[in-house]
């Protein structure tokens, strides 16, 4: 029995999983023809390290307990006294 003997699955006539549609999507003819997908592309390997460096910035211990005193400052009612 050779290999070219068996038959082979047919493809879906319409993709219902999102695995299949993913790989039935013409990548390829967007890429050519579609500048937001290279856009896009493009903007999320330029910006993601940026957004990292931001990150671990804003969630040093330094960073934290500042605003937690300033958020602190705004726990109140619009009854209570003015707190110094």
């Amino acid at each position: 029995m050779k290999l070219t003997d068996t038959k082979m699955a047919e493809q879906m006539r319409y993709p219902y999983t999102m695995s299949a549609k993913l790989l039935r999507f013409p990548w390829k003819y967007h890429w050519a023809n579609a500048r937001f997908l290279r856009y896009l592309t493009y903007a999320i390997i330029i910006a993601s390290p940026m957004y990292v460096k931001i990150h671990k910035f804003a969630n040093q211990p330094g960073n934290w307990a500042k605003w937690s005193t300033i958020r602190a400052k705004r726990e109140h009612t619009h009854f209570d006294p003015v707190k110094p």
